[in-house]
């Protein structure tokens, strides 16, 4: 990658699409925000560029990165718009789909109902052939009868097809053979085999991943493709790269072919960034979040590292635990580990049939958006209720760029709600700023607590349209001492596509006890996954210099249906390094679940390899000094009401007045075009030289 030039990240969200350049020699980021357009979302991203040129005197032919986070994949499965798709499977295992699991998402709903197969039976073809858990032949594949089910599926007009054998994460010649079968009589189809996608154990899981994929290829691929060529015909000639779940980027070519890897993208992006501004501040103990139109999402970053996990679930809702699974579509990629609550700026204020408030999960979206929006909105949303209560200007939203109608808002939310209530304008709008902090207290807290952690341990770093608003009454509510929020917090997500490293994930299978395992086959196996990638960076030109390398191991004990992933030190397996993993393992689990059996049987799962090829990190400009007053940013003031405290006259602040070392207290406003900052009574808040603000509790 060239040295000097623009750096461009564009984000799309649920209300808005943000757009971040990088100035690499003058170390300025430049934003700017434009409406989503759900109906095609390239449209938005197009858009954002020409104003990124024409607005900002962007040289786009001086583009040399061009990272994209989007939701396509995400809503393609929501919406049940991916390709029609067949699978193959081995004979017997049909309704391998149709079962899932055992596990009820819903235990006391007598009309339960498990959510619809991705891929129908009539679909579904089972193919004689059978590979044993050693890998060893036992039934050699039937080639006719692969011929004969991909030819009844090509006069049912598949787009794309599955392939997934019993057993192939230890032998994969079954499915490659049957894949070259299928190539020759649909060579326009998408085809994707289970031992590429997800090479390891567990049936269920690695058929989902792998159907997942092969709804979302043709999709996903012509979206990619179309969205490359448009950038071309825009002058911007740097490769386009897309934000994986796992919080790296990747070739939009690698997205096209493993599209199961982006389906978390736009989320992702916004824990990198916090991990990274978060680093510059000297925080390696951190709580990501992020507040926007839609949701509310939380995730953990500890001593530097961003917590992953090896898969999700997406179609199950909204997500606050993952204690409750079999309510989505599995996919087996790995992932920022995330809450995520229904509680955006946009999500719908309602009562229902027993008066009773509620808040989200529906929300506004961008179209037509809250009531105050004044597009034809009509359902009481959080930004409403939060207009209402002087906390979001209602004359410099987005910059001053629209006008947010307070008259229509304040009487939407007499007639819904205040009214149905008997209660006063103040008290509902104040009831629905109290329950969405409810839904995300519950959210943080599931992330920390429900892990052994203390909150008062971490910063909270908040971020996002709204996240500002509410991140410290969260942290007060928590105990937490301290807040950063972000320059430019609104479009922080897009900030982070700018910081992410290239990455692959790379996990084998390896069941056996750790009292018979062999020390060199583990070895070799690892060394066969660095390998593959190395060979993967190698096409960015990623010098070896720049690669990282993590190894870590999936393990449990003995009879145990899960595992715990437990990192592991590179260099060869020594026996002393081997007993140390198996102690960290024992110590791991007693944290999560408050018991270790030190005597029993401890197995190796699976063998996990990241691959990371490390991108130059942003340098930005520093801040002028300031006079530690911040009275040069001072505007008119206004009255503000705060959760639990009632109202205040406050001191607003324009953000991008502040300079180095600016300091004042609470209670106080901070206003920007990408996000409002409120600074509750007993905090204090601080301006650093890159234009981090932190706050801090009194005392």
């Amino acid at each position: 990658m060239q040295q000097e030039g623009f750096r461009v990240g564009v984000d799309i969200g649920g209300t808005f699409t943000d757009l971040v350049v990088l100035d690499e020699r003058a170390g300025e980021v430049r934003t700017l925000k434009v409406p989503s357009t759900p109906h095609d979302p390239s449209q938005a991203v197009l858009n954002a560029v020409r104003r990124a040129h024409s607005e900002l005197g962007i040289d786009l032919s001086r583009v040399t990165q061009f990272t994209h986070a989007t939701t396509v994949a995400c809503n393609t499965i929501l919406e049940a718009s991916g390709a029609r798709t067949g699978l193959l499977v081995t004979e017997g295992f049909r309704d391998l789909l149709q079962i899932q699991r055992h596990k009820r998402f819903r235990l006391f709903d007598l009309a339960y109902k498990k959510i619809p197969a991705l891929i129908p039976r009539h679909l579904t073809f089972g193919i004689p052939e059978r590979i044993d858990a050693a890998g060893g032949v036992v039934q050699p594949l039937d080639e006719a009868a692969v011929g004969a089910a991909v030819r009844a599926l090509a006069e049912d007009g598949i787009e794309a097809l599955a392939i997934c054998f019993l057993f192939s994460f230890r032998n994969p010649a079954h499915e490659q053979r049957a894949a070259e079968i299928a190539r020759a009589i649909l060579p326009d189809a998408f085809i994707t085999i289970s031992s590429d996608v997800l090479p390891q154990y567990r049936e269920y899981e690695r058929t989902s991943t792998t159907a997942v994929n092969g709804l979302l290829g043709p999709r996903i691929s012509r979206y990619l493709r179309n969205m490359n060529a448009s950038l071309e015909e825009n002058e911007i000639h740097a490769p386009l790269h897309l934000m994986q779940s796992n919080g790296g980027v990747l070739h939009w070519q690698d997205a096209g072919r493993m599209p199961c890897r982006i389906v978390e993208s736009g989320p992702a992006a916004g824990v990198i960034a916090a991990a990274h501004f978060g680093g510059i501040a000297g925080r390696k103990q951190l709580i990501a979040f992020d507040m926007g139109g839609t949701t509310a999402k939380a995730g953990l970053v500890e001593d530097g590292n961003v917590r992953q996990c090896d898969g999700q679930e997406v179609g199950a809702g909204i997500n606050i635990s993952r204690v409750l699974q079999g309510g989505g579509y599995y996919i087996g990629a790995p992932t920022v580990d995330l809450a995520e609550v229904g509680a955006g700026g946009g999500s719908i204020a309602w009562l229902d049939d027993g008066a009773m408030l509620k808040v989200g999960p529906r929300s506004a979206g961008a179209d037509p958006g809250p009531v105050a929006y004044g597009l034809g909105g009509e359902e009481v949303t959080v930004t409403d209720a939060n207009l209402l209560l002087g906390r979001i200007p209602a004359d410099h939203f987005l910059g001053g760029e629209m006008k947010l109608d307070v008259e229509h808002a304040r009487e939407t939310l007499a007639q819904k709600i205040a009214k149905p209530l008997r209660i006063s304008l103040d008290e509902a709008c104040a009831a629905i700023i109290e329950v969405a902090t409810a839904s995300m207290l519950k959210m943080l807290r599931i992330v920390t607590v429900e892990k052994g952690l203390d909150p008062a341990d971490f910063t909270l770093v908040a971020f996002g349209g709204n996240g500002p608003v509410f991140g410290i009454e969260l942290a007060d509510e928590l105990g937490m001492r301290e807040v950063v929020i972000p320059p430019a917090p609104g479009l922080l997500s897009a900030q982070g596509l700018l910081a992410a490293d290239l990455r692959y994930d790379f996990r084998q299978t390896y069941a056996g006890a750790v009292a018979s395992t062999d020390l060199a086959s583990i070895d070799e196996r690892f060394a066969t996954l660095e390998a593959q990638g190395r060979n993967a960076l190698g096409r960015y030109g990623i010098g070896q210099a720049s690669i990282a390398v993590t190894r870590s191991a999936d393990m449990r004990y003995r009879r145990q249906a899960y595992e715990l992933n437990v990192p592991l030190p590179l260099g060869p397996l020594t026996a002393e390094r081997y007993q140390a993993l198996v102690e960290n393992f024992h110590q791991t689990h007693e944290r999560l679940y408050g018991r270790r059996d030190a005597v029993g049987a401890v197995e190796l799962v699976n063998l996990c390899v990241t691959m990371t090829g490390n991108v130059r990190r942003p340098d930005y400009r520093e801040l002028p000094e300031g006079n530690a007053k911040a009275d040069h940013a001072r505007k008119s003031g206004r009255r503000v009401f705060f959760a639990n405290r009632g109202w205040f006259d406050c001191a607003c602040y324009e953000r991008s007045q502040l300079r180095a070392e600016d300091t004042l207290q609470g209670p106080a406003i901070i206003e920007a075009a990408d996000s409002t900052t409120l600074v509750p009574p007993d905090w204090s808040l601080r301006c650093d030289r890159i234009g981090n603000l932190f706050a801090t509790r009194k005392g």
